[in-house]
């Protein structure tokens, strides 16, 4: 929870109204350093409901907070859940039963996202037997790579974890990444799972807030940048540290590529094309000159491509891109001179 109080208790009671005893689960609340009054309105909350567990920390930002939740929880099962977001009533029982007689890592379902005005604006469902058990890999190379239309491909709310399987292969969250974070996270969850499903219909309702994190333009900050160079060096260095199969490693690819070509993406605000000079200096320091593309798709191979053989080619062929589909816009919504 940080500075958004509006939301806290209605984020809270609908994930007390579910249909599970309150003493079988437990809501965490991390308060981030929140300089709003969130800590007062768990606390009343918590007279209310005693199964709501607060940690108060010093802000470190969204990666720790879930960190720090993630090594208190005692369930069996957990989800993440932001604090502007919610849930429908009485779907949980459902959906940790499904865990429970799958023997799942990950369940991963359905959600909705709402507009400012709490309107319904995209769905993401799948046509999926519940039944079917897959591979991490599996599940991501048939139902999430290359689906670009997907709004937050790389979520990590809206999904149940085995806490087991966390905590045993010790998951963490990468501080210091403040955007996209979740798929740094999820990528190594993904390439590690070995039991992975997709629970029935949306039950999640993710709000847009104005403000957050996704609504500003915290992408093209020096700190963004240097959260994408140290995603990439991670997940490298996970690529090579773990016991992993061949698979694996290649499956890995790609979302190192992603977030090398992110940080130089970042640079092409006018403003900041002054950085592009110290991102290739920063690359290349973590080991991160020349990437491998075995098993990236179309998109990212073409573009890795442009990155190895030089990092200011695929810079140049990335501005050259903007300016064609703002050219390409400019004529589409262009009207006649009136007369």
């Amino acid at each position: 929870m940080y500075n958004v109080a509006p939301y806290v208790e209605r984020c809270i009671r609908s994930l007390e109204d579910q249909d599970i005893p309150k003493d079988e689960y437990e809501l965490i609340c991390v308060n981030d350093g929140s300089p709003d009054n969130c800590r007062e309105i768990v606390e009343t909350l918590q007279l209310e409901f005693p199964n709501i567990v607060l940690i108060n920390q010093e802000n470190q930002g969204v990666s720790m907070a879930r960190n720090n939740g993630i090594d208190v929880a005692t369930g069996k099962y957990f989800l993440f859940v932001d604090t502007d977001d919610y849930i429908k009533p009485n779907i949980l029982k459902e959906r940790i039963n499904h865990m429970i007689h799958n023997d799942l890592d990950v369940g991963l379902s359905g959600y909705i996202i709402l507009n400012t005005n709490f309107e319904e604006e995209y769905r993401f469902e799948l046509d999926y037997d519940n039944n079917t058990v897959l591979s991490g890999l599996e599940f991501s190379y048939t139902y999430a790579r290359g689906r670009s239309e997907t709004r937050d491909p790389h979520r990590s709310w809206a999904i149940f974890f085995k806490t087991t399987f966390i905590k045993t292969h010790k998951l963490h969250y990468l501080p210091g990444v403040p955007f996209l974070e979740d798929g740094e996270f999820m990528y190594r969850v993904q390439c590690l799972a070995k039991r992975v499903s997709y629970i029935a219909e949306p039950f999640y309702l993710r709000t847009t807030r104005p403000g957050s994190a996704t609504q500003s333009r915290l992408f093209i900050s020096d700190k963004a940048i240097r959260g994408f160079i140290n995603a990439a060096r991670n997940l490298k260095e996970f690529q090579k540290g773990q016991s992993l199969t061949s698979a694996q490693r290649s499956y890995l690819n790609q979302p190192i590529v992603k977030y090398c070509l992110s940080s130089i993406i970042a640079c092409t605000d006018i403003r900041s094309l002054y950085k592009i000079f110290r991102v290739r200096k920063q690359l290349f320091k973590n080991d991160l000159k020349k990437l491998d593309l075995t098993s990236c798709s179309s998109f990212h191979a073409k573009n890795g491509r442009y990155y190895n053989k030089s990092i200011y080619y695929f810079f140049l062929m990335y501005l050259l891109l903007k300016v064609k589909i703002s050219i390409k816009n400019r004529f589409k919504n262009n009207t006649p001179l009136s007369r």
